[in-house]
C-alpha cells in the first residue's frame, strides 16, 4: 500500500579513480594523503564536498560531459554490481577495480577502495553484505573474496561548517549530520579451484554462497567451506553459466533457486544430506525476488512477464499463485524486482525505463517511467537495483543507461522515488481501518472521508487532507517513521521513530514532545502502538533496563513522560502483534505466545491486569509473518479464545475449539484484513478483506455474536459472506457512511510530471446497497430495514438505494423466464423502500436511468404506473410525478393520461411552480408529434 507522492529526484553517483575507467594517472610510490599504494592493494579515498547529492545543475553537466565522452570510447558500466545493507542505511558497490561505500540519506560517497590491475586478482564480479550489515564481501573473477570491514571514523570533512553563524533546520534523520563511516580491507581468503567467479549471495545467518563456472560453494561467514555443488548437477548446459542463486531457509529445510545465463532456473530442495533438483517450467527469466513474509518468489522474464510462486518447502514444490505483465510497453523485459521491506508489494523496474509497483496479489498500485539523465532522447534507463530506504518511503533506482538503438552500456545513473505508505500497513488498529491514513518521510496525511452526493456519482471527491507535519526536532533525530496510529475519532495522531514518540492533536494543529531528550532516547517503538479511549498503548524496547521489552500507556491529557505513574507491564519477548477489542489487550510476541490484559480505566487513572496466556505454536502459527492479530467478533461476548490471524497471504482463524488442526483458512489470498465493530440495526460488525480483485465482508448479525463461537466465519451454513469489486486499493471502511474509501491507481509516465499532494486520488465505493441486497436474498426483509434505517440520514441515502434498485431489476430481467420467478427479490426491494419517505423519487430515478424494457417489471411490483402517479400527486411529490410523465404514456393508455396530466397541471398551476409548468408543456409538445392524445391534449390547453 505505497503510492507516489511528489517528483522524481536526480542523484549523482560521482565514481572516480576507477583505473579501468580513468585515464592513465601517474603511479609515485606515496599519494598526497600519505597512503602507500602497491600493486594488488587499495587505496582509500574518503569523503570529498564533491561527492554529495542531489546533483547541483553544474555538476550534472559535468556528469553528463563525462559520460558521453565514456560513450565515444565504448566503454562498458562504471558500476558492475550493487548492494543494500540489511538496515537499507548503506549501499555497496562494486567497480571493475574499486569498492565504494555510500550513505543513503543524505546521498553521499563515504568511502572508497581502488585497487591496482593484477592479473592474478582478477576483476571485481559481486559484492554482498554480512548478516550484522558491519563486513562487505567482494568477489573477484578468480575466486578471491576480500573481507572489509566498515567502521566508525573522525574526520572533519563531514561535518556542516559555515564562515559565520548560521541557522538552520535539519531534516529526516539528518540530526548527527553525514555518518561518518569508512571501509577498509580486513583479510582475503580464496575459492579452491581454479573456475571464473560469476556470482554470490548472503544464504542466512551462518552461511554464504559464492558459484564459480563449475561449482557452487557454501561457506561460513568466517570462509570455511561447508559443503559443494558442481553445477553440471544442477543443470547440464556447459554453454549456460549461473547468474544469481537465491538461498530460502525453513528450518532444517533449504530451497536453493539457481538462474543461469540462458533463461533457465533450477530449484533445489535441499534436507539434511539429500537434495532433489527440479526445474522450473518458464523460460527466458532474468531475475528472482523472495518475500519471506509471504513466502513467495518472484520471477522477471523477457517478456515483460511477473510470475509468483510460493515456496512450499516439505512439499518440495513452487505453486504459481499470480502473474502479470506490463501493460505499458510488453516489449520490455524485467530487470530487477525488489520486494517492500513489510514483504505487503514488489517493485519491478523494466528494460525501458518503467518502474511499476503491485501487490502481492497483483494489483497495480502505480506505475513511473524514468528518462535519462544523459541525452535522454538517445538513451534509455534500465534499472539494476532497486533499494528502498530505511522506512520503505524513498525507493533508490540505480540504472543503466542503454542506447536506444542498441543494447550498448553508455552510462549509468540514481534516481529517488519518494512514496507515501498507508498507516494500516503499518498498524492494524480501529483507527487506521476508519480513515486514509498515510506518511511519508516527514509528514502524515489524514483525509476523513467525507464525502458528498455528487462526490460518489462523479467518483472525483473533494480532497479533504488533514496535513501534520512531523517537528523536526523529532524527525531530524528519530528518522523514519515505523508507526503511526490515528484514535477512533481521528481527532488524535501517534507516530513513531527509531526513538521515542510523538502525539498530534488535529483539533489544535499541535504536536507533543518529550520534554526530556533523554526518556525520548530511552525507548524504542517494537511491535506497534494504537489508541485506547484516552490512552496511548505503546509497546517498546526500554533501553535504560537492558532492552527490555514493555507496554507503556500514556495519557492524551498529560505531557508525555515515562516517569509518570501509568501502568507499565513488563513482557518476556518483544511484541510483533497488538490488537485491542472493547477493555481487552491481545499482544503477540516473538515467543509465539499470545497475552490477555484486561483493562480498568477512567479520566485520572487506568490499570491493567494479566488475563491469560495461549501458546500459538500449536496451531502452525509464524509470529514473525504476521501481518494482524484481532479476536472474532463472535467469539468475544463468551470471551472464547479464538482469534483472527493475517499470517502472510492467508486468513485463517485459529482456536482450540476448531479441532486437532486448532486452525481454518478463511481465504488464502488476502492483501490486508480489519474489522469493523459499529453496530447497525441487527449487524453487529462485519470482518472485511482484500484479495487483490475483490472487497470481501463475512456479515455477524446480534444474533451470532450472542451465540459465541467462530460459527460465522467457518460454518458454512451460518457464514454471510459478499463481496464487491471497488477497482480501486480500499484503505478504510467508514462504517457509519456505508462505503470503502482507498486510492486509485497512480501512473507517473512522463519526466515533467509534477506529483503531490492532490495527486493522490481517493476513491469511494459505496457497499451499503451489496448488503441490503445479501440480506434481501436471504430473506432477511426485517434486518435489511432495520440496517438501511441506519442510514436514511446521508445525503447520499438515496442514491445508494437507485444504485440497489437499479441492480436487483437488471439482474432479474438478465435471468431466463424459466427461473425468474423461482425466488424474486424486487418486491422484497420494493416492500423495504416504500418505508422511507424518499421512496417515490428513488423509484422514479432509477426507472429513468434503465431501459424502457424495464420499466413493466418494476412498476408491476409498486402497483402500478398510475397508481404510482396517483401516489405522488397525494403526497404532493409534485416534481417527481413530472418525472414519471414519461413513464405514464409509455405503459398506460392514451385515455388515462389526459386526466392525469390535466390533475397534474392543475396542481402546479395552484402552487404557482412556474418551473414545472414549462416541464410539463414541453414534455407535451415532445409527444405530441407521435400520439394523438397527447396533441388533442396539447390543443385543449392552448385554447384556455
Amino acid at each position: 500500500m505505497y503510492w507516489r507522492i511528489d517528483c522524481t529526484e536526480h542523484l549523482l553517483l560521482n565514481v572516480r579513480d576507477d583505473p579501468t575507467n580513468s585515464p592513465p594517472r601517474p603511479s609515485p610510490r606515496t599519494e598526497a594523503n600519505g597512503v602507500q599504494k602497491r600493486a594488488g592493494r587499495p587505496r582509500s579515498t574518503t569523503y570529498s564536498a564533491g561527492s554529495i547529492g542531489p546533483a547541483s545543475a553544474q555538476s550534472l553537466a559535468k556528469h553528463q560531459a563525462a559520460a558521453v565522452d565514456r560513450n565515444h570510447f565504448g566503454e562498458g558500466p562504471l558500476v558492475v554490481r550493487w548492494a543494500g545493507s540489511p538496515d537499507g542505511y548503506l549501499l555497496a558497490g562494486v567497480t571493475r577495480q574499486g569498492v565504494y561505500l555510500w550513505l543513503v540519506k543524505p546521498f553521499v560517497q563515504l568511502s572508497s577502495l581502488i585497487y591496482e590491475p593484477a592479473e592474478e586478482l582478477g576483476q571485481f564480479v559481486d559484492v554482498i553484505w554480512g548478516v550484522d550489515g558491519g563486513m562487505l564481501f567482494a568477489v573477484t573473477s578468480t575466486g578471491y573474496i576480500y573481507e572489509i570491514a566498515v567502521y566508525k571514523r573522525d574526520t572533519p570533512a563531514l561535518e556542516y561548517q559555515f564562515s559565520a553563524q548560521h541557522y538552520y533546520v535539519r531534516g529526516p534523520g539528518e540530526a548527527a549530520g553525514i555518518s561518518s563511516l569508512g571501509i577498509a580491507q580486513k583479510r582475503t581468503f580464496r575459492l579452491p579451484g581454479t573456475g571464473a567467479t560469476v556470482c554470490a549471495t548472503a544464504a542466512g545467518p551462518d552461511m554464504a554462497m559464492v558459484a564459480t563456472r563449475s561449482h557452487v560453494y557454501r561457506l561460513t561467514w568466517e570462509g570455511a567451506v561447508i559443503s559443494t555443488t558442481a553445477v553440471r548437477d544442477i543443470y547440464d548446459n556447459p554453454l549456460a553459466q549461473l547468474r544469481q542463486i537465491l538461498c530460502i531457509s525453513d528450518g532444517g529445510l533449504r530451497t536453493e533457486l539457481h538462474l543461469f545465463s540462458d533463461g533457465s532456473a533450477h530449484v533445489l530442495f535441499c534436507s539434511g544430506s539429500e537434495a532433489v533438483v527440479r526445474p522450473l517450467e518458464q523460460s527466458g527469466i532474468t531475475v528472482l525476488a523472495y518475500n519471506p513474509t509471504s513466502r513467495i518468489v518472484a520471477v522477471g522474464t523477457t517478456g515483460s512477464e511477473v510470475l509468483l510462486y510460493a515456496v512450499a518447502n516439505r512439499e518440495q514444490s513452487l505453486d504459481l499463485i499470480t502473474q502479470w505483465v506490463l501493460e505499458h510497453d510488453k516489449a520490455a523485459h524485467v530487470a530487477a524486482l525488489t520486494w517492500t521491506p513489510d514483504g505487503s508489494a514488489l517493485v519491478c523496474g523494466y528494460s525501458t525505463g518503467h518502474v511499476v509497483m503491485r501487490t502481492v496479489l497483483g494489483f497495480e498500485l502505480n506505475a513511473t517511467r524514468l528518462s535519462s539523465q544523459i541525452l535522454p532522447e538517445f538513451l534509455v534507463p534500465s534499472p539494476r537495483l532497486l533499494h528502498w530506504a530505511p522506512g520503505a518511503t524513498r525507493l533508490y533506482v540505480f540504472s543503466d543507461c542503454v542506447a536506444a538503438s542498441g543494447d550498448s552500456v553508455c552510462g549509468q545513473q540514481a534516481d529517488v522515488l519518494p512514496f507515501v505508505r498507508a498507516a494500516l500497513n503499518v498498524m492494524a488498529c480501529e483507527g487506521n481501518s476508519k480513515r486514509v491514513c498515510m506518511f511519508s518521510d516527514d509528514k502524515v496525511l489524514l483525509h476523513h472521508c467525507e464525502f458528498e452526493a455528487h462526490d460518489l456519482a462523479s467518483q472525483q471527491p473533494e480532497l479533504l487532507w488533514h496535513v501534520a507535519h512531523v517537528p523536526p526536532d523529532y524527525i531530524s533525530s528519530n528518522w523514519p517513521l515505523r508507526y503511526v496510529a490515528t484514535d477512533a475519532d481521528g481527532l488524535h495522531i501517534a507516530v513513531a521513530g527509531t526513538n521515542g514518540l510523538a502525539c498530534f492533536s488535529v483539533a489544535s494543529h499541535k504536536w507533543r514532545l518529550f520534554r526530556n531528550q533523554q526518556q525520548e532516547a530511552s525507548i524504542s517503538c517494537v511491535g506497534g502502538l494504537l489508541w485506547y479511549r484516552e490512552y496511548l498503548i505503546v509497546a517498546s524496547i526500554n533501553h535504560e533496563c537492558g532492552d527490555s521489552p514493555q507496554i507503556l500507556f500514556f495519557a492524551r491529557t498529560r505531557p508525555l513522560d515515562t516517569t509518570s505513574d501509568l501502568q507499565t507491564v513488563v513482557l518476556e519477548s518483544p511484541v510483533v502483534a497488538m490488537s485491542c477489542h472493547d477493555s481487552i489487550l491481545l499482544v503477540l510476541c516473538r515467543n509465539n505466545v499470545l497475552y490477555q490484559y484486561a483493562i480498568f480505566d477512567d479520566m485520572n487513572f487506568i490499570q491493567v491486569s494479566f488475563r491469560c496466556e495461549i501458546e500459538l505454536s500449536q496451531f502452525g502459527v509464524d509470529p514473525l509473518r504476521v501481518r494482524s492479530l484481532q479476536w472474532v467478533p463472535s467469539a468475544l461476548f463468551d470471551g472464547r479464545p479464538a482469534f483472527l490471524v493475517h499470517e502472510g497471504i492467508a486468513l485463517k482463524v485459529i482456536g482450540e475449539e476448531l479441532g486437532e488442526s486448532g486452525s481454518v483458512v478463511v481465504s488464502n489470498r488476502v492483501e490486508f484484513s480489519i474489522t469493523s465493530g459499529v453496530n447497525f440495526g441487527n449487524m453487529h460488525s462485519t470482518v472485511w478483506w482484500f484479495s487483490g480483485t475483490h472487497l470481501y465482508a463475512s456479515l455477524i448479525s446480534l444474533e451470532d455474536f450472542m451465540d459465541g463461537g467462530t460459527g460465522p466465519l467457518v460454518d458454512g451454513a451460518r457464514r454471510r459472506m459478499m463481496r464487491i469489486r471497488p477497482e480501486f486499493f480500499p484503505v478504510a471502511i467508514s462504517a457509519d457512511k456505508g462505503m470503502a474509501v482507498g486510492l486509485d491507481q497512480d501512473w507517473t509516465l512522463e519526466e515533467h510530471a509534477v506529483i503531490g499532494l492532490g495527486k493522490l486520488p481517493i476513491r469511494a465505493k459505496l457497499y451499503l446497497h451489496n448488503i441490503l441486497d445479501h440480506m434481501l436474498s436471504d430473506g432477511a426483509e426485517q434486518d435489511a430495514l432495520m440496517y438501511a434505517a441506519c442510514f436514511e440520514h446521508l445525503e447520499f441515502f438515496s442514491h445508494a438505494m437507485e444504485i440497489l434498485l437499479h441492480e436487483v431489476l437488471e439482474r432479474e430481467m438478465d435471468q431466463s423466464l424459466a427461473i425468474r420467478g423461482a425466488d424474486v427479490v424486487l418486491p422484497r426491494v420494493v416492500a423495504m423502500l416504500e418505508n422511507f419517505s424518499a421512496f417515490h423519487e428513488i423509484v422514479v430515478h432509477c426507472a429513468r436511468k434503465t431501459e424502457a424494457a424495464f420499466w413493466s417489471h418494476l412498476f408491476a411490483c409498486v402497483g402500478g404506473p398510475e397508481k404510482f402517479f396517483r401516489l405522488c400527486l397525494d403526497s404532493n411529490q409534485l416534481e417527481t410525478a413530472t418525472q414519471s410523465l414519461l413513464i405514464l404514456q409509455t405503459l398506460e393508455p392514451a385515455s388515462v393520461n389526459e386526466d392525469n396530466i390535466l390533475a397534474l397541471l392543475h396542481r402546479v398551476v395552484a402552487e404557482k411552480n412556474r418551473e414545472l409548468c414549462l416541464e410539463i408543456l414541453r414534455f407535451l409538445k415532445m409527444t405530441s408529434e407521435s400520439d394523438p392524445a397527447m396533441n388533442r391534449l396539447l390543443g385543449r390547453l392552448r385554447q384556455l
